[in-house]
Parts: structure tokens; sequence; C-alpha cells
């Protein structure tokens, strides 16, 4: 249905393509596709890439200097248990 698999590849595309955060690219992923909701241990590992990204300058720092908090701590990950 593309609620967590797809969704997490869109959001790794967006960071490596758009030189987007995470939450940029969540933003605009739900924007787009409010059902979208990678499950928690896709987001661990979309946190790891944002930080390989960081520290390679494949994120642009002048695009995305408002983003200064830890996106483990924003996103709101909604209660998908009852999900079919």
């Amino acid at each position: 249905m593309g609620i967590s698999r797809s969704s997490s590849i869109v959001l790794a595309y967006l960071m490596k393509y758009h030189h987007d955060t995470l939450m940029k690219a969540y933003d605009f992923l739900l924007d787009r596709r409010p059902i979208s909701c990678p499950n928690p241990g896709f987001l661990i590992q979309l946190i790891r890439y944002e930080k390989e990204l960081r520290n390679s300058g494949e994120i642009d720092k002048q695009k995305n200097n408002d983003d200064k908090q830890n996106p483990i701590k924003i996103l709101d990950i909604p209660n998908t248990s009852n999900i079919e």
C-alpha cells in the first residue's frame, strides 16, 4: 500500500538527489501522501543516512540551515497497529 517501505525509498531519494534533510523530505512526502509512515527501523536507517550525507557535504547546509533539531525527536509517528 505504500505506507512504509516505499515511503522510506522516496525519503532517501529526496535526501540524496534533492539535498534535503530528513525532516524536509518527510514534510514534503506527507503533503503529498498523508498515509506515509516509515517504520521505526527504517527511520533509524534514514537518520544514519542523513548523517552520512551531511558528513559528505551532499546535504546543502545553507539550504537546510533552519533544521537544527534531532529528527527522531520531531517526527510524529502515528500508531499503525490498526492498519490492515
